[in-house]
């Protein structure tokens, strides 16, 4: 018997601060995530909003009046960082603090109190001088105990100084693979047994930046799961069953039967949906309305139908959110049904500069190299990010060709910026000359980086039934499917029970 040792809804060290708007959880001094939080956990707030950590190296902003150039040192409340610990400086598009460089890696040097910082360009090397103070979007990430990434942002009231705890899926959770199921994990308690295991669940930004230039959320859209063809032969009407093979669905699960090019099941209507009553892992019945699928009131068949019918589930709808014109999180708004692998992701383009006429004086400024472009995406624009140039069926000016990728240099001058051919002369301030020349067309356009993202099944409440659905309290075994049945997850019973005491929310197993 193998020991059982993690004690899940422990609560975390020190207070915290959940800001609304932000998935940017900061601690005190006293917190300690390196040591009690993993990649994967589930936080929970004060006020019960829940998140999964996605990362232990959040972004410290240092506006300028946190150097202290004459001490060479940087100031962040709480900053958690360790000795020798490395830290990459950003410039966050604005002026480089004189004495960093934009993208290096940096070292603490020392750590004077818990707030305060120098740097060294090697482990253990001389201070980094800094002699300027550089520009208030700029920051530094690297792991910290006091500080940590969510998922998803905050949507409840700021919590200041608010206690927090910690849930442990039995996930393995990797930052560098594909969050997947543990198989050496076997223990599940009623609060974390975790139901849907044909949802979507969660929705995860892929891309570092999550896109470049949105001026607004983007609208995201999720691919729908596939339909299941069911053969006549699959249907027997006299007992009301459908032969399904390893199914993976729930009792109440929600599917629309399509009835295809044949004859129809005369006991289904076509485009209707139906909730499943399930018989076995193979087996399934249909019922009117979730209710009755609970109450297990079957709707009678009384044909096989055809082999074109089909059975599908629903299509899962979320939301974005955006900081600096770039997507921060998701909200999974409807977790659909009936997924058996986890669905693409489409994020829009960002709206970009919108239709531009650079064949106007007033909006190409050739003595200046610059283009004036919309206030709205000027607030987000970042010197040093790429940025699509299409001439809109036009002729584009010298300087400037179709559908090429250039780098945006954010002008000192509202609503103005510059491009670079590459980051680096956009970071160096050196401009692309523009000219008018023979310029036309007034659909010109300057577009971002689309934001990506992946969506996970199977790890929270169950859409169609409304709470979650454990197979059984107790000692179960969670699997996950690979190849074919990928994102696929199944629970194997080991010992039932109808309740747990002590310490039940135990889930690794010791070997």
């Amino acid at each position: 018997m193998p020991l059982w040792s993690m004690n899940d809804g422990s609560a975390l060290s020190g207070t915290h601060t959940f800001t609304n708007g932000s998935a940017i959880v900061q601690g005190n001094s006293s917190a300690d995530y390196k040591a009690e939080v993993k990649v994967g956990d589930i936080v929970v707030s004060a006020g019960g909003e829940s998140r999964r950590v996605l990362d232990l190296h959040p972004k410290r902003t240092i506006p300028t009046s946190g150097v202290t150039t004459g001490a060479n040192s940087l100031t962040f409340n709480d900053h958690g960082y360790a000795l020798n610990q490395e830290v990459i400086y950003d410039n966050g598009g604005g002026a480089v603090a004189t004495g960093l460089v934009h993208g290096q890696t940096y070292f603490i040097k020392a750590v004077a109190d818990a707030n305060t910082f120098t740097l060294s360009e090697t482990a253990g090397g001389s201070t980094v001088n800094i002699s300027g103070t550089g520009n208030n979007a700029q920051f530094f990430e690297g792991e910290t105990k006091a500080g940590m990434t969510l998922d998803s942002t905050f949507v409840g009231s700021t919590e200041s100084g608010a206690a927090a705890t910690v849930r442990r899926p039995p996930i393995a959770f990797t930052e560098s693979g594909p969050l997947h199921l543990d198989t050496t994990i076997l223990g599940i308690s009623a609060g974390e047994a975790l139901g849907g295991l044909d949802n979507v669940e969660t929705i995860a930004v892929t891309n570092t930046d999550g896109g470049t230039y949105h001026t607004s959320a983007p609208s995201i859209t999720v691919a729908g799961p596939t339909a299941r063809t069911i053969l006549a032969a699959k249907v027997n009407a006299g007992a009301n069953t459908i032969t399904i093979d390893d199914h993976n669905m729930r009792t109440g699960t929600e599917l629309t039967f399509g009835h295809g090019s044949g004859t129809q099941d005369t006991g289904l209507t076509n485009a209707t949906k139906y909730y499943v009553i399930v018989i076995d892992a193979d087996t399934i019945k249909l019922a009117t309305s979730q209710s009755n699928a609970v109450a297990g009131s079957v709707q009678a068949l009384s044909g096989a139908g055809n082999n074109t019918q089909s059975l599908t589930g629903t299509t899962a709808t979320a939301t974005s959110t955006i900081s600096g014109g770039s997507v921060t999180g998701f909200a999974v708004t409807n977790v659909g049904s009936d997924y058996q692998a986890a669905p693409a992701i489409t994020v829009a383009a960002p709206a970009g500069s919108g239709s531009l006429n650079l064949a106007s004086g007033s909006v190409l400024i050739a003595a200046d190299d610059e283009i004036v472009i919309p206030a709205a995406m000027y607030a987000v624009l970042v010197t040093g990010e790429a940025i699509t140039y299409s001439d809109g069926g036009g002729t584009a000016p010298t300087g400037l060709v179709d559908t090429t990728t250039y780098f945006a240099i954010k002008s000192a001058t509202s609503d103005k910026m510059s491009v670079a051919t590459t980051e680096a002369n956009a970071l160096a301030g050196t401009k692309i000359t523009l000219a008018a020349g023979s310029v036309a067309g007034s659909a010109h356009t300057f577009v971002g980086v689309t934001a990506t993202a992946t969506a996970s099944l199977g790890l929270g409440v169950s859409g169609q039934t409304g709470q979650t659905e454990a197979p059984h309290t107790g000692w179960v075994k969670k699997t996950v499917g690979t190849g074919g049945k990928a994102g696929r997850v199944q629970y194997e019973v080991l010992v039932a029970s109808g309740s747990l005491s002590g310490d039940q929310t135990a889930d690794q197993a010791d070997v």
